[in-house]
C-alpha cells in the first residue's frame, strides 16, 4: 500500500473533496469481506458512513527555547467528523467556512500578532492577500462522513489549496517571517545581527478514505490516487546587517565630501587656482611682483552627490547572494547552498554546502571591484566634464612702478585642461608712465626692459596652464584615485564576512522539505497514525522542517515545523 501511495505523490487528485470516488469501471460496487472487519459491505456512493480526522498546523516544535506547541496562539486546527454526521472542530471557536453536511470545513487563522517570542517576528505571514481571504497564515481542515478528509496550513485559499510555488508572483506573497539567529552564529568580523527569513510556506493533504480502504482491505486499485499531498516554500534566506558594507558606502560619501571641499577651496578670487596663477605669473619674469587678483574663478556643472547617488542604492546580485549597498546588508540564499526547496521527493534533506565558499568569494570580489571602478569612473567623469571658468585681473610691478595690467582668462572643461586641449589666455598691457625712466631703472636692477617683460607675460599662458593642471590633478584627480584604493581595501572585509557566513551556516541551520512521516527517510521523532483493520493511516506533509543549532554546541539543536497538513485516519465505525 505504501509503495502505491508513494508512487501517487505529487499527482493531482481529480476527485473534489465533496465528491466520492467513481466506481463506474467496477462490475459490482458492493464488496464483502469476512476477515478482521467481519462480513460487511463498503460502498463509495455516500451510503456508507465514516469517521474522519484532519488537521492543519502552521507552526510547531521548539524555537529559541520556546515550546511552540504549548502556546495558545498557535493552536492548530483539528476537525473530527463522526459517522453520524456530527462535526467536532477544535478550537471550538474555529471559523465555519460554510459547511454543508455531510461535508464540514473550518479554519483557525494563525494569530502571530499575539506571540511574544523574543527574536521572532512572524507578523508578515498574516498579510491578507488575493486568494487568501482569511490571511496568508491559515490553518484549515475539512472532513465528510462520506469518507473524504483534508488538512492544510500556510498560504492557502479558502478551499485549502496551496498558493505557493516557484512561479508565484512576489506581490501575491506575504513578507517573510524573521528569526534572529545572531546568538547562534560565531563572531564574524564585518557582520552584526543575523536574521533567518522564512518566506511563505504551505502544505496540504487530502484523502479519499473510502477508496483508500477498498484498496487497503480488498486490494482493489482505485481509478485515481486516493491521497494527494502538496507543499510550497517561497524562499529561505539569511540576512545580516553588515557594517563592512556600510563602510564601503560611507567611504564614498566621505570621499565626495572631501572632493566638494577641495572644489570649494579651488574657486573664488582668493582660492587656490587664483593664488597659484598669481604666483606663477610673477615667476614668468624674475624680480617682478604680482598684485592681488580680482575677478572670478568658478567650476560649474558638477554635482557629485547626484553622481554617486545611484551607486549607493545599488544591489549587487551574485549567484546565491546579494550585497545591498543601500541598507548595508548581505543576503544569502539558502536554496543556492542546499538545492531546490520545491518539487522535492518526500523527506528530502537539503544539505547546506560550504564548499561553494570559494566561488562566492571570487564572485563577490569581482562585483565589488567592478562597483568600485564604476564609482570612481563616474566621479572622475563628472569632474572632467565640469566647466572651469577663469576671469582674473592683476598688475605687475618692479623698481617702484606698476609695469602692466594683466588679464588671465579660461573657459573650458576640466578634462580639456588636464588633457592639454585648453590653454590659459594671458593679455598684458603697459600701465603707462615714463618708459625711458622705467627701462633705465629696470636695466640698473638687472631686469629686462618693459617690452620684453610684456612679451614674457603674454607668453606665460603655457606655464600657467601647466601649474593649473598640476593643481587640478593634485586636488581633484588624485583624490579620486585615492578613493578607489580605499574602496578596494574596504572590499576585502565584505568578502571575508560573506565567506565567514557561508562557512558557519551548515553548522547552524539544517532543513528538510516535503516531510512525510509515513514515508521512508522520515526524520527522527516523526510520528503518524498507522493503518488499522478498519481505518486508513494518517497522511501528513510538512513543507519545511527547520533545525537551528548553536555554532559552539551543534548537538543542541531544536526543530521547527512550518506548515503541516494532515488527512486521516478515515475509519469504518
Amino acid at each position: 500500500m505504501r509503495g502505491a501511495l508513494a508512487a501517487a505523490l505529487g499527482a493531482v487528485l481529480v476527485i473534489p473533496l465533496s465528491v466520492t470516488a467513481t466506481t463506474a469501471s467496477w462490475n459490482d460496487r458492493e464488496w464483502a469481506y469476512g476477515g478482521p472487519i467481519g462480513t460487511g459491505s463498503l460502498e463509495c456512493d455516500g451510503s456508507t458512513a465514516f469517521d474522519t480526522r484532519s488537521r492543519g498546523t502552521f507552526l510547531a516544535g521548539q524555537l529559541l527555547g520556546v515550546n511552540l506547541d504549548a502556546l495558545a496562539e498557535l493552536e492548530e486546527m483539528r476537525l473530527t467528523v463522526n459517522a453520524d454526521g456530527t462535526a467536532v472542530p477544535s478550537p471550538g471557536d474555529a471559523i465555519d467556512l460554510g459547511s454543508t453536511p455531510p461535508t464540514y470545513t473550518y479554519a483557525n487563522p494563525f494569530d502571530v500578532t499575539a506571540l511574544g517570542i523574543v527574536g521572532v517576528d512572524l507578523t508578515g505571514f498574516t498579510v491578507g492577500l488575493p486568494g487568501a481571504a482569511l490571511g496568508a497564515a491559515n490553518q484549515w481542515a475539512q472532513g465528510s462522513s462520506s469518507g473524504t478528509a483534508a488538512g492544510a496550513s500556510g498560504l492557502i485559499n479558502d478551499s485549502g489549496a496551496v498558493l505557493v510555488s516557484d512561479d508565484t508572483p512576489p506581490d501575491q506573497l506575504p513578507t517573510p517571517g524573521r528569526i534572529d539567529i545572531t546568538a547562534l552564529l560565531p563572531a564574524i568580523a564585518g557582520l552584526n545581527t543575523a536574521t533567518l527569513e522564512v518566506g511563505a510556506v504551505a502544505a496540504s493533504s487530502q484523502i479519499d478514505g473510502c477508496a483508500a480502504l477498498r484498496e487497503q482491505i480488498w486490494g482493489i486499485a482505485p481509478p485515481a490516487p486516493v491521497v494527494q499531498r502538496d507543499y510550497g516554500i517561497a524562499g529561505l534566506d539569511v540576512v545580516v546587517d553588515a557594517p563592512a558594507v556600510g563602510a564601503l558606502t560611507g567611504a564614498v560619501t566621505a570621499g565626495v565630501a572631501d572632493l566638494e571641499d577641495a572644489v570649494a577651496a579651488l574657486v573664488g578670487q582668493n582660492g587656490l587656482i587664483a593664488q597659484t596663477l598669481r604666483t606663477n605669473l610673477a615667476l614668468a619674469v624674475p624680480g617682478v611682483a604680482a598684485a592681488s587678483v580680482t575677478g572670478t574663478v568658478t567650476i560649474s556643472g558638477l554635482d557629485l552627490d547626484a553622481t554617486i547617488a545611484p551607486f549607493l542604492d545599488l544591489t549587487l546580485d551574485g549567484n546565491g547572494f546579494t550585497i545591498d549597498l543601500a541598507s548595508g546588508r548581505i543576503l544569502l540564499d539558502i536554496e543556492r547552498l542546499s538545492g531546490p526547496l520545491n518539487n522535492a521527493d518526500p523527506n528530502t534533506e537539503l544539505v547546506l554546502d560550504a564548499s561553494v565558499v570559494n566561488d562566492i568569494v571570487a564572485e563577490a570580489g569581482i562585483l565589488l571591484d567592478e562597483w568600485s571602478t564604476d564609482v570612481t569612473d563616474a566621479i572622475r567623469a563628472a569632474i572632467r566634464g565640469a566647466q572651469l571658468e577663469i576671469s582674473l585681473t592683476t598688475s605687475v610691478s618692479a623698481v617702484g612702478f606698476t609695469l602692466a595690467s594683466v588679464a588671465i582668462t579660461l573657459d573650458a572643461s576640466i578634462g580639456d585642461v588636464v588633457d592639454g586641449n585648453a590653454t590659459i589666455s594671458v593679455a598684458a598691457t603697459a600701465a603707462g608712465g615714463l618708459p625711458g625712466t622705467i627701462n633705465t631703472l629696470l636695466g640698473l636692477a638687472g631686469l629686462p626692459n618693459l617690452t620684453s617683460i610684456l612679451s614674457l607675460l603674454n607668453g606665460s599662458g603655457g606655464a600657467l596652464t601647466t601649474a593649473l593642471v598640476n593643481l587640478l590633478t593634485t586636488e581633484l584627480i588624485n583624490r579620486v584615485t585615492t578613493l578607489g584604493a580605499t574602496l578596494s581595501a574596504l572590499s576585502t572585509p565584505v568578502v571575508n564576512a560573506l565567506a565567514g557566513l557561508v562557512n558557519a551556516l551548515p553548522s547552524v541551520v539544517s532543513l528538510m522539505v516535503n516531510v512525510q512521516p509515513d514515508q521512508p527517510g522520515a526524520p527522527p521523532g516523526s510520528t503518524y497514525i498507522e493503518p488499522g483493520p478498519r481505518s486508513t493511516a494518517e497522511y501528513a506533509v510538512t513543507a519545511l522542517r527547520l533545525g537551528l543549532a548553536d555554532f559552539d554546541t551543534p548537538a543542541d539543536i531544536a526543530h521547527v515545523r512550518f506548515a503541516t497538513g494532515s488527512a486521516g485516519p478515515v475509519t469504518l465505525p
